[in-house]
């Protein structure tokens, strides 16, 4: 019976210990600004805002993508939208996709790779990832 427990136990942990490296979730970032929703849509993944901590304009309407550098997306909302795209895996790494900043309308290439509860979210200028920065994203439970 022990042995059947305990191989069943071995069984599970391995699963368990993949989804827990799964980057579908919400994921705060390291500022607290802002909740992201990672999702999976065919192969590739993306994200969308789905929280903001200062969610409307001073005037009290819904905050807006102002820094958009195309005028047609400006009046967008913040909240909603997809801030992370086309991202594919591939040895336990998300990458080749994009990572858009609503606070700068500007648009990077991104690569992600999950650490327990943490996103390593790096986006760079070049596609090899050289010239960036990583963002430490916080899994939401």
């Amino acid at each position: 019976m022990r042995k059947t427990i305990l191989s069943m136990l071995f069984m599970v942990l391995p699963i368990v210990a993949a989804m827990a490296q799964d980057v579908v979730g919400k994921w705060k970032l390291d500022d607290g600004s802002a909740i992201v929703e990672v999702y999976r849509q065919g192969d590739s993944y993306n994200g969308k805002i789905v929280w903001l901590k200062n969610p409307t304009e001073p005037d009290g309407t819904p905050a807006v993508d102002t820094n958009n550098p195309d005028p047609s997306l400006r009046k967008r909302q913040i909240i909603g939208l997809n801030m992370l795209s086309d991202l594919k895996k591939a040895d336990g790494e998300y990458s080749g996709g994009k990572i858009y900043d609503p606070n700068n309308g500007k648009t990077y290439n991104c690569s992600m790779k999950v650490e327990g509860d943490v996103l390593k979210v790096r986006g760079s200028l070049d596609k090899r990832g050289l010239i960036g920065r990583t963002m430490d994203w916080y899994r939401q439970k």
